[in-house]
């Protein structure tokens, strides 16, 4: 008799209260995979999040670089030692208007220390092209 795998929220219970926040459920964000310093998350199309002018406007990029900070935030939950963070800084570029898209996040632990970790995230659109790239850094214990 096999066991099935377990699920994200199974491997990792911080990811489970990420997503239940009020903010990121206000934003409809899912992690859709995470292993260890990674996690890969997606923000669903909505017209909540878009500028004014209909739905062929751009989203926001407030939005956007929420949805950066919540992937790193994820991908550093998914490290063993991570038991508290907090964002220090975000530097957030973007390259392209995120239109009538889900969008989805990667992030990855560059470097972590005992006390401070430094992350990338990539936001693509479904499409596959680049809306933004991020460095975020988190203060952790």
């Amino acid at each position: 008799m096999s066991r099935a795998m377990p699920t994200i929220h199974e491997r990792y219970p911080a990811i489970a209260s990420l997503e239940a926040s009020p903010f990121s459920a206000l934003l409809g964000l899912k992690v859709e995979s995470a292993e260890d310093g990674a996690a890969v998350v997606r923000m669903p199309f909505a017209a909540r999040l878009l500028n004014d002018g209909g739905l062929d406007v751009p989203i926001h990029g407030g939005a956007i670089a929420s949805l950066a900070d919540f992937a790193a935030c994820a991908a550093v939950w998914t490290r063993p030692a991570t038991s508290r963070s907090a964002t220090i800084a975000m530097t957030i570029n973007y390259t392209g208007p995120g239109i009538r898209s889900d969008l989805i996040a990667h992030a990855r632990v560059r470097r972590a220390g005992r006390r401070v970790a430094s992350l990338t995230v990539e936001v693509r659109d479904a499409a596959g092209a680049l809306i933004a790239d991020a460095l975020i850094t988190y203060k952790v214990a």
